[in-house]
């Protein structure tokens, strides 16, 4: 199945009817089939593709994706999920995703810095700062056709216009009640964890390596928030939780156990997480897995030592992990050094630069 440019354009000129003065859609190549960005480039970064030269990709098979960015007024409220009220959604301009049973809401907003990025465990996302959703007319095959409802199985994969009304308006007070409620316990957690940092120390390194590898489970329990008593379970860290209770701390502190994913981590996994560089799933290890947390790699690595000199697990004056050094040299440089060999002075040099300016 190739996607459907007649459903892209008919978006698209929905979209264009209450822009903005100004306004261009940030579109962007997504891989054929799929909702990932193509490999290779930087969907943020990038220049957006006109709605001409997305045409053309989605001619060569490609889907296209579109982000509500920090500097334009775009928002998209994906309500997700057939048991979800899609009544409380704002009428708009709105697209049915590939499993027929998700809406995308689209709008613009005068007061865009108030609504942020807001995900909820199973009910959807508001999308508003560099984040993503794939345009109407993109085709995803799924997996299981037979268990979507009969009315839309004829276009089952098919992201399509749903409500081809221009998008209106909106402001943080307008958002669906799950989204404010979402918003508001998020912030409860982090002034609570704000609370707790300002009791608590960093973490001083016991030798030459970076700090952030003695930060234990039990240290981001502490400031993260979450029950320190082996016995208790409570309401993830790292997503949301409708029972509150898939997450416990190990009876020596070593590590975190999330029970919705089954797996564990130690401090290194669990701040790799918190960074958002990896999902709790991808940095954690199987519960059956005895050797180590297998999820920590040396991109992990750095964007964990950020979190870590961030929040205040270590000190200011922690040293950058070799391995970070590496990642950075080999991501950004092509350099891979030697096995045990310290990065030459000049690309060590490169490298510090690259991470002030990225990082």
């Amino acid at each position: 199945m190739n996607p459907d440019i007649n459903e892209f354009t008919k978006f698209h000129r929905c979209l264009m009817k209450s822009a903005p003065e100004g306004y261009k859609p940030h579109y962007f190549k997504l891989v054929r089939h799929g909702k990932t960005p193509l490999p290779g480039r930087s969907w943020k970064k990038d220049a957006p593709l006109t709605f001409r030269y997305a045409c053309k990709w989605m001619l060569q098979g490609g889907n296209i994706g579109i982000a509500g960015m920090e500097w334009d007024e775009l928002v998209n409220i994906d309500l997700d999920g057939e048991h979800v009220d899609k009544s409380t959604l704002k009428p708009t301009l709105t697209t049915r995703s590939r499993s027929r049973t998700g809406i995308h809401g689209f709008y613009f907003s005068d007061e865009k810095d108030e609504i942020p990025n807001i995900s909820t465990d199973d009910d959807g996302e508001v999308r508003s700062q560099n984040e993503y959703v794939v345009c109407a007319g993109s085709y995803v095959p799924v997996d299981d056709p037979s268990r979507i409802p009969e009315q839309w199985r004829d276009r089952a994969g098919y992201y399509t216009v749903e409500d081809a009304r221009p998008p209106t308006k909106i402001v943080f007070d307008e958002l669906p009640q799950i989204f404010k409620d979402q918003y508001n316990k998020a912030k409860a957690q982090e002034a609570e964890r704000a609370k707790n940092r300002e009791n608590l120390k960093p973490r001083e390194r016991t030798g030459q390596c970076s700090a952030v590898f003695d930060v234990t489970a039990y240290d981001v329990v502490l400031r993260e928030g979450g029950e320190t008593e082996p016995s208790e379970r409570w309401g993830s860290i790292f997503h949301d939780s409708k029972t509150e209770a898939n997450m416990s701390l190990s009876r020596n502190g070593k590590y975190l156990h999330c029970w919705r994913h089954k797996v564990y981590h130690n401090g290194l996994s669990a701040l790799t997480v918190l960074s958002g560089h990896k999902t709790c799933f991808d940095a954690g290890s199987p519960h059956k897995d005895t050797v180590g947390c297998s999820g920590v790699d040396d991109g992990a690595i750095l964007h964990a030592w950020i979190y870590a000199k961030q929040n205040w697990y270590i000190p200011e004056n922690d040293p950058v992990p070799v391995r970070a050094l590496n990642y950075v040299a080999l991501k950004h440089l092509g350099y891979q050094p030697p096995k045990d060999q310290p990065l030459p002075t000049a690309i060590y040099r490169q490298v510090l630069t690259i991470m002030e300016a990225e990082y």
